[in-house]
This record gives C-alpha cells, structure tokens and sequence, in this order.
C-alpha cells in the first residue's frame, strides 16, 4: 500500500514538469486551399460572434506566406470585425477583444493523406474541423466541434 502511495505521488509530481509549447504551428497550404479553409471558418465565426461587435486579439504572428493566416485576417476585416494583434512576449495593457489563434495540422500517418485539421482558440472555445483536400478545395470531412 505505502508504495502504490509513493508512486501516486511521484506521478502526480511529474504532471507538473511538463510544458505545453506556446508556439501555434502551422502546416503549409496552397494558396487555393488557405482561402478555402478561411472561407468556411469565417461561416462559423460569423453564426457564433457578430461581426461589428467583436474584436479578434490574434495572439500569433501571421506572416505573409502563412495563406490561411492571411485571407483569415483579410476575411475577418472584410466581415466588419476588429482585428489586432497582440505581441505576447511584450506585456501589454489589458485590451478588449477575444484572444485568438489558430492551428492547421495533418496526420502524419500516409493513411490520411489529404486532410488537414483546422483548430481556432477564440478566448475560452476552442474550435475544431477536420477537411480533406480535392482539387486545392477544402470539403468538410465532418462537423465543427465547440469544446468551452
């Protein structure tokens, strides 16, 4: 019983060792694709925060070949939302606005080749859809799941 004890209690000290990296990658994409993944998450975007009324802390850096980082950005603002970007190594006053990031990943297993994963953070929901890749276009490989 004593060790079962000081086992648990090693194992529930290592949790605390362990780190979540901050970066949020981003696997590359077409330029076709990009735009096509952005379109179909400003669809959700636009059914769960009105455009007008909300602002987007975007809490990564967007660089220009980052194609779906871009026409999101380009989309946001067309919408009619506020979008700024908020350097996290600085500390910054306290600004309005849900904080922001994104993912784009692929399975690294040859099995699924051809889909990728779209993840949005927006403050507290985490936003998530699986597409596979036809002709540069991006189809829906399933629904959007919300996770609060």
């Amino acid at each position: 019983m004593n060790s079962l004890l000081v086992t648990l209690i090693l194992v529930s000290g290592l949790s605390g060792c362990i780190t979540m990296p901050s970066d949020h990658f981003t696997t590359p994409v077409s330029v076709e694709l990009g735009n096509s993944l952005a379109t179909d998450t400003m669809k959700r975007l636009e059914a769960l925060y009105p455009p007008a009324h909300t602002t987007f802390n975007i809490s990564q850096p967007v660089s220009e070949t980052d194609s779906f980082g871009t026409s999101l950005v380009f989309q946001m603002r067309e919408k009619g939302y506020a979008v700024q970007f908020i350097n996290t190594k600085e500390p910054a006053a306290v600004m309005a606005g849900l904080s922001t990031y994104y993912t784009i990943d692929k399975p690294a297993s040859n099995g699924y080749a051809g889909l990728y994963r779209v993840q949005l953070v927006v403050g507290k929901a985490t936003l998530t859809r699986a597409y596979s890749d036809e002709n540069n276009s991006a189809i829906p490989a399933g629904a959007w799941a919300k996770m609060e």
